[in-house]
């Protein structure tokens, strides 16, 4: 056995040479695939945190808005983002559940079923306040509404979304340390083969001694496998190779491999191979030199790549966060969106220009905000549609950019001159496919493309907002005329008011003589009963011992008859105890003034109700004084003004 491997010692030494080489090659096409499969899990972990961010940022909000803004105008326009909302919620939920199957993620599909069951309760509230809008029942639809049930799927999805997170963050995490791994394995076998091989040329030499043509033909071979696979300089060869120099060589070169590998795994990704020209970069294409330069550029585009997302991420984070401080005040929206844009993209000067439709004959665009070196400037107020390259692009509703622009078109005007910016983007803000409003932005420096994506789903948000500024000006217009219109009826309640104070005042006096002459009750039911408010009075019990014609005829009887009877003899009860509970808690405060809707023998009627806490001197306990006035004209024109708005 020894004999045979001494004889053929050459032949196995190179074959282990060989088959190290063919592990190298099989181990770079492992890292090839490790990359594919990482770039893979990358994809699929971005698509599971988008789609459970879309789950409030997008869906619920969505939902929300309609909600409030159809329930405000009763414009059924204002649904679409609601409808729209439904239905991606079904999609978004079928990805999650693809995806999390696509991991084999068991245990978070079943947790992930409770979050889908919380998602499908609340929008079960939702359709239910849509009706409650539809049949004008803002009290109950303002009651859902403040019960927050967003807030408590919230509380139930946050544990759920931030373990989710992890999770995906360990899966990216375990992809780099594999693909780092394997590049470390692809390293010691190279290192494997310059140690096997170095001894076994060695060996080789000391074995054919003074073969002199053999050592030189070996050491050629060495020299040219060390070119192939680990780095040639693109010199030529000495005739007369200097073994030592070949290996000495080679050696330096493994430590520039190695330093390059740790370089690279330290996060520097500009490292170079010291002595790579362009005159010898072809011929280290193929080569562990190669390799490792691949390497670095792909994962320096990785790196660049998840710096631009996570600008354009971190961007959009503090863009919301703006438009949520702001979007009460309309005009300090658009300069902080202006200011922030300008600033977070390092370009010269920016400005917005809104869409103006409060005259169907004349639709233009006029200036919102402007920005160029922290102070306005205020050039073009108005841009008519279709002029110039803003009205072009209103038309288009695509981003314009332009690499070369006209001397006379803008200037950027700092303490040191003026000068013509060299680069010039336009984008519109689209919201529903609408265009809202332009912003125009002027750099010395060119836009990336990242930049221009950033700034067209930026301008989603903006038009979104912008949107819902029209919309809120347009309802506090509406609501004003509202107010006039119950200006009015104020001082009707101011002259009703006066005129409890005069009852208060009257009654005072009949209980000061109450007990002087039984025939002053008289007298004060006559009162009672030119007043056309209802007025009754009411004993501990909740029984009526007092009660204006008024009273009695929306009962249908006399007041002799209703004298003695309470709430229980007309209506069932349980709505008498609730309505007597409501009247025992109003006795103990002292007073309250509410409306209700009161619906007795098929009469439906709006009344504004007062009642107090008031002393029965000839019974000697404290009963319940009520006065109701009918307001059911006023309400109806109330609603008639909002549905003609």
């Amino acid at each position: 056995m020894i004999k045979t491997i001494r004889k053929n010692f050459i032949a196995i030494a190179l074959s282990v040479v060989i088959a190290l080489v063919v592990i190298n090659v099989g181990l770079t096409v492992y890292n090839r695939s490790v990359m594919i499969a990482n770039n893979e899990l990358k994809l699929q972990t971005e698509q599971v945190k988008f789609r459970l961010n879309n789950i409030f940022e997008s869906i619920l909000r969505r939902i929300d808005l309609g909600l409030r803004g159809y329930a405000l105008t009763k414009n059924k326009q204002l649904l679409d983002p609601y409808d729209g909302a439904i239905k991606d919620n079904t999609t978004n939920l079928a990805k999650l559940d693809s995806l999390f199957e696509v991991q084999k993620l068991d245990t978070t599909l079943e947790q992930f079923a409770k979050i889908k069951k919380g998602i499908d309760d609340y929008i079960v509230t939702a359709k239910q306040m849509k009706l409650l809008a539809e049949q004008d029942s803002i009290r109950d639809f303002v009651r859902i509404l403040n019960e927050d049930k967003g807030y408590d799927l919230w509380k139930l999805f946050q544990p759920f979304y931030e373990k989710t997170l992890r999770y995906e963050d360990t899966l990216i995490k375990q992809a780099i340390d594999d693909y780092v791994a394997a590049q470390n394995r692809n390293v010691i076998f190279q290192v494997i083969l310059l140690l096997v091989g170095l001894p076994t040329l060695v060996l080789v030499i000391l074995k054919l001694g003074k073969e002199d043509k053999s050592r030189k033909k070996i050491i050629n071979d060495f020299d040219e496998s060390i070119r192939y696979y680990l780095y040639n300089s693109g010199e030529e060869r000495a005739k007369e190779s200097d073994a030592r120099t070949i290996i000495s060589g080679s050696i330096e070169n493994l430590k520039k491999a190695s330093q390059f590998v740790k370089e690279i795994a330290s996060g520097n990704f500009q490292v170079s191979w010291e002595g790579l020209s362009s005159s010898n970069a072809i011929l280290n294409k193929e080569n562990l030199v190669g390799d490792l330069l691949k390497m670095r550029d792909d994962m320096r585009k990785i790196k660049e790549a998840d710096e631009r997302r996570l600008w354009s991420t971190e961007g959009l984070s503090k863009f919301s966060e703006i438009i949520r401080n702001n979007q009460a005040q309309k005009e300090k929206l658009l300069d902080e969106i202006v200011r922030f844009l300008t600033k977070y993209l390092e370009a010269n000067q920016s400005s917005i220009f809104v869409l103006n439709e409060e005259d169907d004959q004349d639709v233009h665009l006029e200036l919102g905000a402007c920005y160029a070196f922290d102070k306005k400037k205020f050039l073009q107020k108005r841009v008519d549609i279709g002029s110039g390259m803003l009205g072009q692009v209103y038309l288009e509703a695509t981003t314009m950019v332009l690499k070369e622009i006209p001397a006379d078109y803008v200037q950027i005007t700092s303490g040191l001159g003026k000068a013509t910016p060299k680069f010039l983007v336009i984008t519109p803000l689209k919201y529903n496919e609408k265009v809202q409003a332009l912003l125009e932005m002027a750099s010395f420096t060119p836009f990336e493309e990242h930049q221009i994506l950033f700034l067209e789903k930026a301008g989603e948000f903006v038009a979104s907002a912008i949107h819902a500024a029209k919309t809120s000006e347009k309802t506090t217009q509406l609501l004003t005329q509202s107010q006039e219109q119950a200006e009015m009826m104020r001082s009707q309640e101011e002259e009703l008011r006066q005129n409890m104070e005069e009852l208060q005042a009257t009654q005072e006096g009949i209980e000061r003589k109450i007990r002087e002459s039984e025939g002053m009750i008289d007298t004060a039911i006559g009162i009672l009963d030119k007043l056309p408010q209802k007025i009754f009075l009411k004993d501990k019990d909740g029984k009526m011992v007092l009660a204006n014609s008024v009273v009695a005829k929306a009962h249908n009887m006399s007041v002799s008859e209703l004298i003695g009877k309470s709430d229980f003899d007309f209506v069932d009860a349980k709505t008498a105890q609730d309505w007597r509970n409501q009247e025992l808690e109003i006795i103990r405060k002292g007073s309250q003034t509410y409306i209700f809707e009161e619906n007795l023998h098929g009469q439906k009627k709006i009344l504004e109700s007062t009642k107090m806490a008031f002393h029965i001197a000839h019974l000697n306990q404290t009963g319940l004084l009520g006065i109701q006035t009918d307001i059911t004209e006023i309400s109806e024109l109330k609603s008639l003004v909002k549905k003609n708005s």
